[in-house]
């Protein structure tokens, strides 16, 4: 949302200031439909989602196996000694230890599904913003915004009115 708000503010700063100069032509996109209908992303997308439905399904055999254990150990915690509930409760720690560092290495922010789906999306993604370059200059568009997300995907250097927005900031004129 936030970003969405950043986005608006720079547009209507370009569009305010740059429209008294100048003719200034904004074109928006929707980047998720593009990739819905993209096939390199729609494999892309197969690929990612193949290989974490294969982690999950291993996580859950992994779950399933904690709980059985969980399951033998409560039944026979009352007959066991000291030392025999002791390493069972370390194996069974362990066991729950390598579950969620398996988890965090397959799924999590940086783990092996996150790392395939930069390596495959990235690619794609610098396709994609090249198209939308192309067609900008060719519909000679001043900037281009993503309509779902709020982002800018193109725009002309001359558009860019970052220093004197600072600059006016900082003589305090806003």
């Amino acid at each position: 949302m936030m970003k969405r708000l950043s986005a608006l503010l720079v547009v209507s700063l370009l569009v305010g200031t740059i429209s008294s100069a100048q003719t200034f032509k904004v074109g928006v996109v929707n980047a998720e439909v593009i990739l819905k209908e993209l096939p390199e992303a729609i494999a892309a997308s197969k690929s990612i989602e193949e290989a974490g439905l294969k982690i999950r399904d291993t996580l859950q055999m992994m779950q399933k196996d904690f709980e059985g254990r969980i399951e033998s150990y409560r039944k026979q915690e009352a007959m066991m000694t000291a030392e025999g509930k002791r390493k069972e409760e370390e194996s069974l720690n362990s066991l729950r230890t390598r579950f969620l560092q398996y988890q965090e290495e397959k799924l999590g922010n940086t783990g092996e599904v996150a790392r395939m789906r930069e390596g495959l999306l990235q690619p794609i993604r610098v396709k994609v913003n090249d198209a939308i370059a192309a067609v900008a200059k060719e519909e000679k568009l001043n900037l281009v915004l993503d309509k779902v997300a709020g982002l800018v995907l193109y725009n002309e250097d001359k558009a860019d009115i970052t220093y004197k927005v600072l600059d006016r900031m900082k003589r305090g004129n806003n």
